[in-house]
């Protein structure tokens, strides 16, 4: 590893250091919420047992739950420890993206496109969120690079990883068993028996988990939990069309549309000129992606569970990755090259601003702008309070205060229970842009029907509290 390599390794472990510092104390965020109830639930029962009830439980594998309450365990039940947590595995993120960089990168390519690669707005807004997502992404990266360097006892941790920190790790194992096959059959990588080892520790030891969940509970995968059950359902033919498009949707959004388009374009002008054909480092990306994007396609836009941007992140990486590949392998003018590149860096940054109407679904995870909700909610609170308005009077959507479930200090665990959504029923209605589960014509209620009391903000996220005329 020369200089450079070090000096950017160095920089990126202080730019994280840095994000914890400064959000250390931030709470848990929209399905971050769920997990911190999970991981709450082992801890204050001292590891009895890692399968949570029914009540709680939505079918994932409770390796990152887990992670969290022995992390409560050891440094105290707050949100720093949660975080320090969360620290490690974003240094393991971006260490294996940094390798995957060094090993695809084409000759010319300068390592420093790293951090194009590392400024996709979903990957830095998931590593600010306490969700398992960066968990999930580790283990996609370490298998890659381990695929690539026949490393099968690190290939074994990776597949018994992506098993075991959420079920979504089905989808991205039978990518790695698809893109292993084409891989070989191609010649872009040589057949090693031991490597096939890792697919049967990582399916043994999710076995093992299913057995003991059904043991515990007596259903697996498909919960049995109302909230979540109907997650896991098959979509009619309406809603496959709105989910196929909604999946565009997250490829292109938050700026990412300037990566697709000419990454498109250049492989369209490969595809039609044989003497333009991939490089092997080009074809080692190029395979992963297109798999891994229609594994997910095919695994998600047919069931009636919501996607998110996040869901997508190891595409969004790969196809940064491919672009830089070929705007140096293709006899791209270099004024164009730097334009492209120019572009694509203010479009990636401006896509932490994109924020959609409240009628259009909006992955509030996926981008920074959502750190703008807390002192809004802050605010809304304490109106509430001031206003003497009780809480079981106010519907909503929303998970408030999130903060009280990391924190063993009692002036901090205020959990304010508010009323359950019913329009016919709540005499006030507490609104706000990040959630997407009020529907349009429920939101055009609000807005013609009912009288504004209450309205805060912050660089477009919103809280609004609404009384019934």
């Amino acid at each position: 590893m020369n200089q450079l390599e070090k000096r950017i390794l160095l920089a990126t472990g202080l730019l994280l250091v840095l994000e914890y510092i400064l959000l250390m104390n931030l709470p848990f965020f929209w399905d971050g919420i769920s997990k911190a109830y999970r991981a709450s639930w082992i801890y204050e029962n001292n590891f009895s047992t890692l399968i949570v009830p029914t009540e709680i439980n939505s079918g994932h594998p409770p390796l990152w739950i887990a992670l969290i309450a022995l992390f409560w365990t050891l440094f105290g039940k707050t949100l720093w420890a949660a975080r320090l947590l969360l620290l490690l595995v974003n240094a393991g993120v971006f260490y294996q993206l940094f390798l995957l960089c060094k090993k695809r990168f084409t000759a010319g390519v300068s390592i420093l496109f790293f951090f194009l690669v590392a400024l996709d707005p979903t990957l830095i807004a998931q590593s600010t969120i306490l969700n398992n997502d960066m968990l999930l992404l580790f283990f996609l990266l370490l298998g890659l690079n381990s695929l690539f360097t026949y490393r099968w006892i690190w290939y074994s941790i990776a597949i018994t990883g992506l098993l075991l920190t959420n079920l979504r790790g089905i989808y991205c194992v039978a990518a790695f068993g698809l893109i292993h096959i084409l891989l070989v059959r191609f010649a872009e990588l040589e057949y090693h028996p031991k490597t096939l080892r890792a697919y049967g520790i990582g399916l043994l030891a999710f076995g093992v988990f299913l057995v003991v969940q059904y043991g515990e509970l007596g259903w697996v995968l498909i919960s049995k939990n109302e909230n979540f059950a109907p997650h896991r359902e098959a979509a009619g033919v309406g809603r496959i069309a709105k989910n196929a498009a909604a999946f565009v949707k997250n490829l292109f959004d938050f700026g990412r549309i300037v990566i697709w388009i000419p990454l498109g374009l250049l492989l369209l002008r490969s595809f039609r000129n044989k003497k333009r054909a991939l490089s092997v480092n080009s074809k080692k990306t190029f395979i992963p992606l297109v798999v891994f994007t229609l594994v997910f396609f095919l695994g998600f836009v047919p069931f009636s569970n919501p996607m998110g941007p996040r869901y997508l992140m190891i595409c969004f990486l790969l196809a940064t990755i491919l672009l830089v590949n070929l705007l140096y392998e293709h006899e791209v003018v270099a004024s164009t090259r730097k334009i492209v590149i120019t572009i694509s860096v203010l479009s990636l940054i401006a896509g932490h601003f994109w924020i959609y109407p409240a009628k259009i679904t909006q992955g509030w995870d996926s981008s920074l702008a959502y750190l703008n909700y807390f002192s809004v909610e802050e605010k809304m609170l304490a109106f509430i309070v001031e206003a003497n308005i009780p809480n079981d009077k106010i519907g909503t959507q929303l998970a408030l205060n999130s903060k009280h479930m990391s924190t063993l200090n009692e002036a901090n665990r205020f959990d304010p229970k508010f009323a359950k959504p019913d329009f016919e029923s709540n005499p006030y209605f507490l609104f706000s842009n990040i959630e997407n589960r009020t529907k349009d014509d429920g939101i055009e209620e609000l807005r013609t029907q009912w009288e504004e009391v209450a309205h805060f903000s912050r660089l477009g996220v919103y809280m609004k509290l609404y009384k019934r005329k």
